[in-house]
Formats: structure tokens, sequence, C-alpha cells
């Protein structure tokens, strides 16, 4: 539905800079901060979002009687249909004036076009460090071709009314450990399997169902 404002990464300033690929969306994704990293990390492996843009639109609304403008940092949609745009932000940088100028403008905008905005801290983001650093070390796997179609088979049927670990699926299956944990890798990010990766550190102890 958006498309990012901002490709070129000399239009922003800062040294946080992250150009990761994102398979939900098949392409290179523009973030211009850690937060936003950690954001779009937690928004990629998030099963009930089927949607999303980062920079996806530069809105302009009258604040304390002077024009300004600002691009919100991402554009979420949900299964359910329901979209938000979302400005994510250091807690400390709040105090801003001038932050408090570009979220001002932000929610006036969303407000007169009857959207609904949030702005996201590190509170928020990095609340759950278990489960974000297993983020971190799962979307590394994603960009690996899935081509082991006989082995998902087998991997799914064992997991039909039971909770294996990946290690004691690995040994069930006969399926090399990395094979299994590439697939189960997968199957989570496509919401195909449930997970405790949430709880508990992501690698052979971590349990898989259906």
């Amino acid at each position: 539905m958006y498309t990012p404002q901002i490709m070129d990464a000399n239009k922003k300033y800062g040294n946080e800079r992250w150009f990761p690929y994102s398979p939900k969306l098949g392409r290179t994704v523009y973030l211009f901060s850690n937060l936003e990293y950690e954001h779009w990390l937690q928004v990629e492996l998030n099963p009930n979002v089927v949607d999303f843009c980062e920079q996806p639109l530069k809105v302009k609304s009258n604040y304390k009687d002077t024009n300004g403008a600002s691009i919100f940092d991402m554009w979420v949609q949900y299964k359910d249909g329901s979209e938000e745009f979302i400005e994510i932000k250091y807690k400390s940088d709040l105090l801003k004036d001038r932050v408090k100028k570009q979220i001002d403008v932000q929610k006036n905008w969303c407000r007169k076009n009857n959207k609904n905005h949030k702005v996201m801290t590190e509170l928020e983001i990095q609340q759950g460090s278990v489960k974000l650093s297993n983020i971190k070390l799962m979307i590394k796997y994603l960009d690996h071709d899935l081509n082991q179609l006989d082995q998902i088979k087998i991997i799914k049927q064992l997991l039909l009314g039971n909770r294996l670990t990946i290690e004691n699926l690995s040994n069930a299956s006969k399926i090399p450990y990395q094979d299994t944990f590439l697939i189960v890798t997968h199957l989570i990010y496509m919401n195909e399997v449930k997970s405790n990766f949430t709880e508990k550190p992501f690698g052979k102890k971590t349990e898989v169902w259906i």
C-alpha cells in the first residue's frame, strides 16, 4: 500500500543504520536506528502482521500555528484488517521539543484521517529480552531457501499430537540437527507450528508442537 519515502541512507542522520532483507516483503528494508531494527524484527516475525512499510508516508499538519511535516517510522497492517502508523523513539528523546512537535504533527494527521497512531520506545520494544534475542538469531536463517519438502512433511507428522524439543525431533526424524533447526525456524516464521521460543533461549531444548 505504501512505498518507503527514504531509500537513500544519506538523507537520514545518525550512524545506527540497518538495511536487512525482509522475507515478508521480499525486499531490503531501510532502518535508521538500533531501536527501529529491533522493532522491525518483531514485526517481521509477528504472524498477525500481513504487511508493513518503513518510512511509509510524509504528512503535514498545523502545529501551534506553525506548519509542520513528519515521516512515520512504520505502517503496519494486521490480519484483521486494522492498521496503525508507528513512531519509534528512545524514551529520553520524547522530552525534546523537536520530537514533541514531530509526534504532534503525526497525531493530528492521524486524528483528521481516522488512522491509528502509536509511539513505541525501548520500554515496549525491548520488553522480553529472551524473545528479542531469539528473534535476532532466527532471522539469520530465514534467507535460506527451504527445499526439503519430504523432511518438512516428516517433521510435521511427528509433531501431530506431540510436543518435542528440536533435538528430540532431529533424533526421531533421523534428520540432521542443523537441517531440523532450519526447518523448524521457517515453520515457526510461517506460523505452521507453535513454540516456546518467547520464553527460553532458542536452540536444542526449544519445544515445538502443532
